[in-house]
């Protein structure tokens, strides 16, 4: 082979070799990148909540409210939820625009709207992660953090993250905590885990980057309680005098 063959030949062989190492980089950039602590440390409080037969936890929540003019508005409220595995959920919420709550005993789920006194029942599944999995598509709405409650949490939450890594440390409340972040398709998260003791989430807070002005949704726990005393009447739903019975479709609006 001449010397301008060999020049020519070693040229493609080195642009093949530069494609090929570049295709390499690109499939490293695309796959999930986790940083095992990261991963470890979430799963630990997930399976924390995935594993417990009953609890209750306390949170104050914020909502970004994107108005037509681009300006965002912040509600603010109080939530409190009560679970007892497989089938008994209760929520309170009190928030600036709405006050509601939630019963779940395994047959039948109520909404009430405090405020305007009428409430909705569903026939729902006997089980609180098949009622989190129909109540989307079938009544339009699932209740706050309804996905912390499922016993898949943890499975899924890693799963649906394409990146995450540990931000740092910081102090929520008091509590010593590792911060967390993740990137997903649709959402971008971020999660406070407690050191000292049994892992607890201590923060969330939830980017929905697809949505315009990039709403976000963050909720900060106040307290948790895995040995709590529920009994059936804790789900079960007794109306208020006067209260009036009306479809979903009426209460939501």
């Amino acid at each position: 082979m001449s010397p301008r063959g060999r020049a020519g030949a070693s040229f493609v062989a080195g642009l093949a070799i530069v494609v090929v190492a570049g295709l390499g980089a690109a499939r490293a950039d695309a796959a999930p990148e986790i940083e095992p602590e990261a991963a470890q440390t979430l799963k630990a409080a997930l399976d924390r909540i995935a594993g417990a037969t009953s609890f209750t936890y306390r949170a104050e929540v914020t909502n970004d409210a994107p108005l037509p003019s681009g300006q965002k508005i912040q509600l603010s409220g109080t939530l409190e939820v009560a679970v007892r595995r497989p089938g008994g959920f209760w929520s309170s919420f009190d928030g600036e625009q709405r006050t509601s709550r939630i019963w779940y005993d395994g047959k039948t789920l109520t909404l009430l709207n405090n405020g305007k006194n009428v409430y909705a029942c569903w026939p729902a599944p006997g089980t609180i992660d098949e009622l989190f999995a129909r109540m989307k598509d079938e009544l339009g709405f699932r209740p706050p953090l309804s996905h912390l409650l499922r016993e898949d949490v943890s499975a899924t939450a890693l799963a649906t993250a394409k990146s995450g890594f540990t931000v740092g440390r910081s102090v929520i409340g008091g509590v010593p905590c590792r911060h967390l972040a993740f990137r997903g398709e649709k959402t971008d998260w971020q999660v406070w885990v407690s050191e000292d003791g049994d892992p607890l989430l201590k923060r969330i807070v939830i980017t929905h980057k697809l949505e315009a002005a990039s709403p976000q949704f963050a909720a900060t726990f106040l307290a948790w309680d895995f040995a709590p005393r529920l009994s059936d009447a804790t789900f079960r739903f007794t109306a208020p005098q006067g209260a009036i019975q009306c479809e979903f479709e009426q209460l939501k609006r």
